[in-house]
């Protein structure tokens, strides 16, 4: 059952959760939190819903239980964001933010698996995980969530310090390279005169919005884990050649190509590790 309480933190972190709201979670924490707390508490209890229609042995008992966990859950949940947010103001490195990020998911997991634990005796507890349909769909959407909109979140932490030289204006981009070229001369008189000339190169790029490169994102980690699944590995050569096309031009700047191979390496692991344990679900 801690599955569909799990879906509800994933749809409330990264779904429900706007941009809007990111932004005033750092204006005004307490005021965010509040509102993101109210979304989680409305999640659970449409968790509780569900497993209440799917589990109609549930006795009051039970019910009081579940409203046990959703306040239990709730409260952890405003400890662990709030650390988080002075924690960013402190460690605002990129290798930082990004285990932040990751220490803050686990973070939340655990609570949901403690609470459960606790609340429902060990051997009932091991009985509500099982092995149903609606479990096994609820795990699934989970690693959908965490393939798009979670995977989506970390990379953009992870890859902010590998970022061409962007923004030179809203929507165009700059790609700067440089190299070096030797020329040796050799005289009537046997003298060698060597000629040094360095030469730099701009271009100017008109990109695409923002949120369609992290439609791009989405929709490549979504088919790698639906290939993973299917037990289709040869359909990642395919993703990488459609994907490599796009941006066949830019990689002739060095800055860029690394910036895209190392994107393109990281999200195509997380799909992947997603993939696997999505396969094992079934």
């Amino acid at each position: 059952m801690w599955i569909y309480f799990y879906l509800a933190h994933l749809l409330g972190d990264f779904i429900v959760h706007s941009d809007r709201l990111v932004q005033e979670r750092h204006d005004q924490p307490l005021v965010d939190l509040g509102k993101h707390l109210a979304v989680h508490t409305i999640l659970m209890a449409v968790a509780s819903i569900v497993a209440l229609e799917i589990f109609p042995s549930f006795s009051l008992s039970g019910l009081l239980m579940l409203a046990q966990a959703i306040v239990l859950i709730s409260i952890c949940h405003f400890i662990i964001d709030y650390g988080k947010i002075k924690l960013d103001m402190v460690f605002n490195k990129t290798i930082s933010q990004a285990l932040l990020f990751i220490m803050d998911q686990m973070l939340h997991l655990l609570v949901i698996l403690f609470t459960f634990y606790c609340i429902f005796e060990p051997p009932a507890f091991l009985d509500i995980i099982g092995k149903t349909f609606a479990e096994k769909a609820a795990a699934t959407a989970c690693i959908f969530v965490l393939a798009t909109y979670g995977a989506g979140h970390f990379l953009e932490i992870l890859l902010r310090e590998f970022a061409p030289n962007y923004k030179l204006q809203e929507g165009i981009y700059r790609l700067s390279d440089e190299k070096i070229e030797v020329k040796t001369k050799h005289e009537n008189s046997g003298k060698k005169e060597v000629e040094i000339t360095t030469i730099k190169t701009e271009q100017f790029f008109h990109d695409s919005p923002a949120k369609i490169g992290q439609l791009i994102g989405m929709l490549e980690r979504t088919l790698i884990v639906i290939f993973m699944m299917m037990d289709m590995p040869q359909g990642l050569a395919f993703l990488a050649a459609l994907k490599t096309l796009t941006r066949f031009k830019q990689f002739e700047h060095k800055q860029f190509a690394e910036y895209y191979l190392i994107g393109t390496l990281s999200s195509a692991i997380i799909g992947i590790l997603l993939g696997i344990i999505a396969a094992k679900i079934w």
